[in-house]
């Protein structure tokens, strides 16, 4: 009967602590670069979503949301409020707002693109005709708009006074322009009163040189364009990630 072959007897445990340290750290190493070369293979779209899946793990934000400017690195993590963007939501409050003071029709609401919305309403809410002064009436709205304003994902806010063509006679001002653009500067003082920063704010007179078709209410008005803040958005659409912002690691080269 064939003798069984003894096992090995364990290797004496290092007498130098310093070769021991090495050797746990060339371990370490070697699996560092197991980890790369995986990289290396992954799908350029699954990878950032991996790395999508630990930022809004790991980040300790909110929900993993990101306020970054897009000025430098930045891992592809989730909007400020999942399932929804800052103009979105800013779109829906501000109309919430009109529904609750009555003035839906008198004041609109409209998202011109992923960071822009528009909020605009007729001169008989705020002014009364020929005048540049805010009614008091308004107070309601503007100390609203103000709060929505204020936000720090809102980055600029540019205030449109319009007008028709019908002569400034009796009103104190030489034209359209003049009239319309004092408008604009008493709703940017309204603003500024109430704290939103005038850093953030453009007063513009437009006079009567952009009318609207077919809507001649809305001739003299007043068009307020918020700017949003870009946030890194998180949207899969065939297979694909669009990301605002670089990814924190560069795709691999092909000589990797």
């Amino acid at each position: 009967m064939a003798n069984k072959e003894k096992k090995p007897a364990p290797l004496p445990f290092p007498s130098d602590p310093g070769a021991a340290l090495f050797l746990e750290l060339m371990m370490q190493m070697l699996a560092f670069f197991i980890l790369l070369t995986s990289y290396a293979v992954i799908v350029d779209d699954k990878r950032l979503a991996a790395l999508g899946s630990l930022a809004g793990t790991f980040n300790p934000m909110p929900r993993g949301a990101n306020l970054s400017q897009g000025e430098g690195p930045a891992l592809p993590t989730r909007d400020i409020v999942e399932g929804s963007t800052a103009p979105k939501r800013t779109a829906k409050e501000l109309t919430d707002i009109s529904k609750d003071l009555g003035l839906e029709g008198a004041m609109t609401v409209l998202p011109l693109d992923n960071s822009t919305v528009r909020v605009r309403f007729s001169e008989h809410i705020a002014f009364k005709p020929g005048k540049v002064e805010l009614s008091p009436d308004t107070k309601p709205l503007i100390d609203k708009l103000a709060e929505s304003f204020k936000r720090p994902e809102v980055i600029e806010i540019k205030i449109e006074g319009h007008t028709d063509d019908t002569p400034t006679r009796g009103s104190g001002y030489h034209s359209n322009w003049e009239l319309s653009a004092s408008r604009a500067m008493s709703v940017f003082h309204a603003f500024y009163e109430r704290g939103v920063a005038n850093s953030r704010m453009i007063a513009i007179g437009m006079g009567d040189k952009h009318p609207i078709a077919n809507h001649p209410e809305f001739s003299r008005r007043v068009d307020i364009t918020l700017k949003f803040r870009p946030t890194t958005d998180k949207n899969v659409q065939k297979g694909m990630i669009h990301q605002k912002q670089r990814p924190a690691i560069q795709a691999p080269g092909n000589s990797f």
